[in-house]
């Protein structure tokens, strides 16, 4: 089973990038049994971009499951949800699917962060309950599945350890190696946020695909069929 995957496109910055791979990918949308989405679809108060991203997301037939990001701010969740009327989003939620005889148990969350932002402890005082209360949720909802495939779609990337290459002063406020437990969970992780991370990584032997846009510059494909490791997956 074929797993394509992409986040942080940011509409307008990365989407002419978006819409060359998505025009890839659309030539062997046959292959592929599920299409997600990591976040950041949009930059922050670009709700002028939906139009463009819906006109490119209805061209795909193969069902679209995404997770918010840190640039569809809160006030905005039921605007973007019903202007992309082909996508599915999970905001803290799971999705039992049954896709090439396979069950699928997809989690998808924003994430947390070990550190909130200097930006969110100062406009969102509460953000440190709402980070440790999320934790527990996804933990609830984790041990809850029982499937073929447990994937979990996050934006904050749940590790450090695919964050590699980006500021080590500032690894706090871009991921949490505090869900690394939580990814132990699951066969699967996507994740993006890190536009200067790394491609993938493993905790205890789980695939991390950062399916950051800006750091792969196409849509990623994974084989859940193959073993693991990067001869999983390839970049349309």
């Amino acid at each position: 089973m074929k797993v394509a995957a992409v986040g942080d496109i940011h509409a307008p910055l990365f989407l002419d990038s978006f819409r060359k791979s998505l025009n890839d990918f659309l030539k062997l949308e046959g292959e592929v049994a599920l299409f997600l989405i990591a976040g950041d679809i949009i930059e922050g108060k670009r709700l002028d971009q939906l139009k463009d991203v819906n006109i490119l997301l209805d061209k795909v037939k193969t069902p679209i499951y995404a997770c918010f990001g840190n640039n569809e701010y809160q006030d905005n969740i039921s605007i973007i949800s019903e202007s992309l009327p082909n996508v599915h989003f999970l905001d803290d939620e799971h999705a039992e699917l049954n896709l090439d005889s396979k069950k699928v148990y997809l989690v998808g969350s924003r994430g947390i962060l070990d550190q909130p932002t200097y930006w969110q402890k100062k406009n969102w005082p509460e953000i440190t309950d709402i980070y440790r209360n999320r934790a527990l949720r996804l933990k609830q909802i984790a041990e809850a599945g029982r499937a073929d495939y447990k994937i979990l779609l996050i934006h904050y990337p749940p590790t450090y350890s695919i964050i590699e290459g980006e500021n080590p002063r500032f690894l706090s406020n871009i991921g949490s190696k505090k869900l690394e437990t939580l990814v132990e969970m699951f066969d699967l992780v996507i994740t993006a946020h890190a536009h200067k991370g790394k491609k993938y990584s493993e905790v205890k032997g789980v695939p991390i695909y950062n399916v950051s846009l800006p750091l792969t510059g196409k849509i990623t494909i994974i084989d859940l069929e193959k073993k693991g490791g990067l001869d999983r997956f390839f970049l349309l």
